[in-house]
């Protein structure tokens, strides 16, 4: 096994981790930003780890729609997950963890977040 695709599977499982955390969350009926945060968590670490198989630099960089395209110069279904909103996680998810940005995450919101992640963790195996 490659030096890439170690680093991208230990991206991917910090990503799973991360999905497990929020759907776990999410059952409980804990904090909807906290839900948030981790389902968007998931994504970007699965983002990151499908560049970093592909030896594909992307910098220090959390805007999950900067990813989805560095993604998608490699490719171009990546561009796919625009179609379900996912790249509106990094706002919401990012944002909410702060008191004072007037931003609060309802429990629906962070529901749609866990599907989100749900696909986009998919869609990274496929």
């Amino acid at each position: 096994m490659g030096e890439e695709e170690k680093a991208s599977g230990k991206r991917l499982r910090k990503a799973q981790t991360d999905l497990r955390i929020a759907e776990k969350l999410l059952r409980i009926g804990e904090e909807p930003w906290v839900i948030a945060f981790h389902a968007q968590q998931a994504v970007e670490k699965a983002l990151k780890a499908y560049l970093v198989f592909h030896n594909k630099h992307f910098g220090k960089v959390h805007n999950i729609a900067r990813l989805i395209d560095l993604c998608a110069e490699v490719d171009r279904d990546f561009n796919q997950l625009y179609e379900i909103g996912i790249e509106e996680l990094y706002p919401l998810a990012i944002e909410a963890r702060y008191p004072d940005t007037g931003i609060e995450v309802t429990m629906d919101e962070a529901g749609e977040a866990v599907r989100k992640a749900e696909l986009a963790l998919r869609f990274h195996k496929e």
